[in-house]
C-alpha cells in the first residue's frame, strides 16, 4: 500500500516521546543492525498483545528489519510504504545512504507484540 504522508506521531529510539503516541517508534536515520537493536528494546518494553507502529527508512540496510521482528515471534499486522513525496526529516543528519536525494522512501509497520 502506498500512502503519501505519514500520520504517525513519533517516539524517539531513546525512549522519550517527541509527540503524543507512546506506541510509535521512529527509526528514521537508523540502520540495521542498530535499527533492529532499538526495535527489539522498544518491543520488549511493550505489554503482550500491544499493537505498535514502527517507522523506518526503506534502504538496503533495513531490508531485513520486518523479517527480524517476525523472527522474534511478533506479528506484522500491516506494512505501508510512503512514496517519494515524504520530505526528509531535517532533524536526522544526512548520511551517504541518502545525502543525494530530496525525499525518503519510508516503511511503516504495525506490529502486534507477542511475549
Amino acid at each position: 500500500m502506498h500512502r503519501t504522508k505519514p500520520s504517525h506521531s513519533t517516539k524517539e529510539a531513546s525512549g522519550t516521546s517527541s509527540s503524543t503516541a507512546p506506541n510509535t517508534l521512529d527509526l528514521r536515520g537508523t540502520y540495521c543492525p542498530m535499527a533492529f537493536v532499538k526495535a527489539r528494546i522498544f518491543l520488549d518494553a511493550q505489554t503482550n498483545s500491544a499493537v505498535v507502529d514502527i517507522l523506518y527508512e526503506d534502504t538496503p540496510a533495513n531490508d531485513s528489519l520486518a523479517r527480524s521482528i517476525k523472527s522474534l515471534g511478533h506479528t506484522i499486522v500491516e506494512s505501508s510504504t510512503y512514496s517519494n513525496d515524504v520530505p526528509k526529516n531535517t532533524d536526522v543528519p544526512l548520511t551517504a545512504q541518502h545525502s543525494c536525494i530530496d525525499t525518503l522512501q519510508l516503511i511503516a509497520i504495525t506490529v502486534q507484540v507477542k511475549k
